[in-house]
């Protein structure tokens, strides 16, 4: 790359150094008014990516420290929180519903309420990570219409709500993990 490019940094790869998700790095930036560039650096393979200056950089990394977040953070990431149902515009649309994961049910209706200012939680449930996409499919695969990243249209948001708390019934608890059969090899590493 030439020394022009040398100059930037990728969002992505500041993210990582941050222990950041890249999404949430980016929103951070537009949230602090840090100007973005697009640029072909080392670090993309040449290929087109949001990047900003070696010296917007520094200035990220000193504004997350006075925040009391370390450089070389990395982001916890739970496997337990919760499955949400949250009504996006109840006024207008009230079978216009995002379903997701989240280890903060309020942090992320939050999040929402930035574009869509009346949201509100109808309920969530305790959830593994992992059941996320298997939970969606199996509640919104005969009752709704896919919109866009995981916004539905419902047919009613009452009978989505019966038929997930049926399933959350019948699952077991989040928190639990499977015991160890006393063939497993993986007792060797834990004793």
């Amino acid at each position: 790359m030439n020394a022009q490019t040398d100059e930037y940094m990728t969002l992505r790869s500041l993210a990582n150094e941050l222990g950041m998700d890249h999404s949430n790095l980016l929103k951070y930036v537009k949230k602090h008014d840090i100007e973005t560039h697009k640029r072909r650096t080392a670090d993309s393979k040449g290929q087109p990516t949001t990047a900003v200056t070696h010296i917007q950089a520094e200035q990220i990394r000193q504004m997350r420290r006075q925040e009391g977040f370390g450089v070389d953070a990395v982001a916890p990431i739970s496997d337990s929180g919760e499955f949400y149902i949250i009504q996006l515009v109840p006024e207008l649309d009230p079978r216009r519903l995002k379903l997701g994961f989240a280890e903060n049910v309020n942090g992320r209706l939050s999040q929402h309420r930035t574009a869509a200012p009346t949201a509100t939680v109808l309920k969530s449930w305790p959830c593994k990570r992992a059941w996320e996409k298997t939970i969606m499919d199996a509640l919104t695969i005969e009752r709704c219409r896919l919109i866009q990243n995981e916004v539905f249209e419902c047919d009613s948001y009452e009978d989505l709500l019966r038929v997930a708390d049926k399933l959350f019934d019948i699952l077991p608890d989040p928190e639990g993990t499977s015991q160890l059969s006393e063939h497993s090899p993986l007792l060797e590493s834990i004793q």
